[in-house]
């Protein structure tokens, strides 16, 4: 696709659930273990060559003198790997050579990583140097990339994907059964993928099959075009401004109820799905302790946890969909606290339990780029903004509020109300605040991924007297995984 001055793209992650064959998962382990060997291998190059290099330094070798550096790109690691895949596996023509293409460009991803988060040009937590992967404990996974043949990858069924084999395969069985090898039976239809790839409206940039959950699957990585220009004026239902306040006892109370997703107050019932299996979850461990390792009965049982957690991600996954579907669908910007849920899901005990059942930061990936498709405005409110602590009558702010009050009480005026209800009618304030009602310049800059702050809302902030207790944030088009 052509892109123009103003066009932008965004990236989303569409995942099928597959059905292989006994031979085909097969097919699938070992090219997985074949990227995991050659992942391994990268590393342990890189590693050796770091480790001479420094041996050299302590010994007094001058600089102009040291073993040369290994290139950490994609490409070089994948020209070493080609000069010395003979030695080191002589079964490489067994597999595809994407699988050794998907260890060395993963292993490429995570020394750049790793060498941003040194330079201190990478946000987020430190990251540090690549491990080894273990057989045992890592994700069986491969990727493959193929940009030239786009429809290539779906079968005209609507339900199959296809699996790259070997070009030059040493064994007859994979020769003579090529046909029923080829493509993986999907358990959902791919008409509408196909029909976005037929059509030209999105690329398909790269498919990783992996094995999740107890189950197989081909997220596929979709890149289509955003058109720019003025949008039609929101409905009148999705003028509306709405704060959200996650927490654990709801998933979230919103500062006005909506009938079909809310109870009157504006709670939204926390599924708790993980509460709901976790006797199940605990018999099968016990059952795991007492079985031998590398037995029958242990894989089997190995299997049936992996289906379940698959199964609680699944219908946790489901339910906040629906959630962040509906409030995209009926309000036309949402106002959201930016919470340290990193920090609190290392709590110890339930607590930390409990903050990774409910799933907060989820509910705000989904909420981020939902937003930025549909046109809509979120508001990010600063985390030190006191939205419980604040009265929404007369905005008179408490000192300190104990975190088992459930009931907000304002020593100034009286007023009483749901604590959790007033945090969220505060944090709906703050965000028509932010935003100063300009509803279209709203929609046009998320649509566009401009991360800058408005002149208006900028004004309104300074205005106010209280700077940094809030940040308009029009969530940038970026890819969004779906793992």
């Amino acid at each position: 696709m052509a892109s123009g001055n103003n066009q932008g793209y965004n990236t989303r992650g569409v995942v099928f659930t597959l059905d292989p064959t006994l031979a085909q998962e097969r097919l699938l382990r070992s090219y997985a273990g074949a990227a995991r060997f050659a992942y391994n291998w990268a590393i342990t190059r890189v590693s050796e060559n770091l480790a001479l290099r420094q041996v050299e330094r302590a010994a007094g070798v001058p600089e102009a003198e040291l073993n040369p550096v290994f290139s950490w790109s994609a490409y070089s690691l994948g020209k070493a790997w080609n000069e010395a895949k003979a030695e080191v596996a002589p079964w490489w023509a067994e597999v595809s050579m994407h699988a050794f293409r998907s260890g060395t460009a993963a292993v490429a991803s995570a020394l750049a990583n790793f060498s941003a988060s040194r330079k201190g040009e990478r946000r987020g937590r430190p990251v540090g140097f690549p491990r080894h992967k273990s057989r045992r404990h890592s994700t069986p996974s491969i990727s493959f990339v193929e940009i030239n043949h786009q429809l290539s990858w779906l079968h005209p069924s609507r339900h199959g994907v296809r699996l790259m084999l070997p070009q030059s395969s040493p064994e007859p069985d994979i020769r003579r059964r090529r046909s029923q090898l080829e493509w993986i039976h999907t358990v959902e239809s791919t008409r509408r993928l196909y029909r976005l790839v037929e059509s030209g409206r999105a690329t398909i940039q790269r498919v990783t099959i992996s094995y999740r959950g107890g189950r197989w699957q081909a997220a596929f990585s979709v890149r289509y075009a955003v058109a720019p220009g003025p949008r039609p004026p929101l409905r009148a239902a999705a003028r509306r401004t709405v704060g959200l306040d996650a927490g654990l006892r709801h998933l979230a109370t919103l500062s006005v109820p909506v009938r079909g997703l809310t109870d009157p107050e504006g709670h939204i019932a926390n599924p708790a799905v993980l509460a709901r299996h976790l006797a199940h979850l605990k018999k099968l461990d016990r059952a795991l302790e007492r079985c031998e390792r590398g037995s029958n009965n242990r894989a089997r049982l190995c299997r049936r946890r992996a289906r379940l957690h698959g199964r609680i991600a699944k219908t946790r996954a489901l339910e906040m969909h629906r959630v962040t579907g509906e409030l995209v669908r009926r309000f036309g910007a949402i106002g959201i606290e930016d919470l340290n849920v990193a920090g609190m899901g290392r709590r110890k005990g339930h607590l930390g339990q409990s903050v990774s059942d409910a799933a907060l930061g989820e509910l705000r990936r989904q909420l981020t780029y939902k937003c930025a498709d549909a046109g809509n405005a979120l508001v990010v409110i600063d985390r030190f903004y006191p939205s419980s602590k604040t009265c929404p009558s007369c905005g008179a702010v408490k000192a300190k509020l104990d975190r088992a009050a459930r009931v907000f009480c304002c020593q100034q005026c009286g007023f009483t109300i749901d604590r959790d209800v007033g945090a969220a009618r505060n944090i709906g304030r703050e965000a028509e605040r932010l935003l100063g009602q300009n509803y279209r310049g709203i929609r046009r800059r998320a649509t566009t991924g401009d991360t800058k702050r408005r002149p208006e809302a900028a004004s309104d902030r300074a205005s106010s007297g209280s700077p940094g207790s809030g940040r308009l944030r029009a969530e940038p088009s970026s890819t969004a995984s779906t793992r």
